[in-house]
């Protein structure tokens, strides 16, 4: 059994990971979380108690965790078990997607949008849910709106099911399809939303090797440089989205779509071929082209 302080670690552990990232900061991050998670403390008690005692089967986790990292090229999110995603914790198991901070960014600010209505009894649809984050954030600040999230993997609804179990929530609820095919055509939404697979294939050459070994291939790459499924959403959704007037009088889009960096322009003429209106690209923090937004007040389909 070892003692020391908390920076001992910290240090020790960073110095290891150093040769393998090109970023001390994020080394000494990293450490930190990892030395919470084996002590399942927090970093302020870490570094006002005295020291840390870490038994033997300890420092073989924290040893057989750093070779994950730097070895096995594990994402650290695995490691934890979880991260936080909009006031909630979204538990992630390879090799379930990830939640991105730039999804976090957006469904924050959809949520902000949405708490300006004073008719908050929605019906809302996320498409391709993966761990479910999306679905679970807006049903968590959304009390009053009933979420369906779809997903045609069976193990990605398992842990969004064992996600909305964890986080106490109730107004949701899961279905197996891919995108739109097993829904009823009779059940309408006020928004869809999608972070659907839209990495094109020729793109995998500049990716980490952490994603393409861990994180399952369907959930990122798209056929089509990236854009079938986005395609597919953009035709099909008029005919799943039903009119909102207060909705539609505070400008808030009916349709979301995340999409890749470089896919902007194209996305946003296919909206405006489909007969979108009020279609925007907007860019997340790093002023990336990030989420595809529209309205279908003018689209004419058999349910308008």
């Amino acid at each position: 059994m070892n003692t020391h302080n908390a920076l001992y670690y910290i240090t020790a552990i960073s110095q290891k990971l150093n040769p393998y990232y090109d970023d001390l900061h994020l080394c000494q991050q990293y450490a930190w979380w990892l030395l919470q998670k084996l002590c399942t403390t927090t970093k302020t008690t870490l570094i006002t108690q005295p020291s840390v005692v870490l038994n033997e089967k300890q420092e073989e986790t924290l040893t057989e965790w750093i070779t994950d990292l730097t070895i096995h090229k594990k994402p650290i999110q695995y490691i934890l078990g979880s991260v936080p995603f909009n006031d909630i914790e979204i538990l992630v198991e390879p090799p379930i997607l990830i939640p991105r901070p730039e999804t976090e960014e957006w469904c924050y600010n959809l949520i902000k949008q949405l708490k300006r209505l004073k008719n908050r009894h929605l019906t809302l649809l996320d498409l391709a849910t993966g761990s479910g984050c999306i679905a679970l954030a807006l049903a968590n600040h959304l009390p009053e709106a009933c979420i369906i999230a779809s997903d045609i993997a069976e193990n990605a609804l398992a842990l969004a099911t064992k996600n909305a179990s964890h986080n106490k929530i109730s107004n949701i609820s899961f279905i197996k399809s891919d995108l739109f095919d097993e829904l009823s055509s009779l059940q309408q939404y006020d928004i869809i939303v999608s972070n659907p697979p839209y990495i094109a294939h020729s793109e995998r050459a500049s990716m980490d090797e952490s994603v393409l070994q861990w994180e399952d291939e369907d959930a990122l790459f798209a056929s089509d440089e990236g854009l079938s499924l986005i395609k597919t959403i953009i035709t099909q959704a008029p005919f799943y989205i039903k009119p909102n007037s207060e909705m539609r009088n505070e400008r808030i889009p009916q349709l979301i779509i995340e999409i890749g960096w470089l896919q902007g322009h194209t996305v946003k003429q296919l909206m405006l071929d489909a007969g979108y209106n009020d279609v925007y690209i907007h860019k997340d923090l790093e002023k990336k082209n990030r989420i595809a937004t529209g309205r279908v007040d003018n689209v004419a389909n058999t349910h308008y």
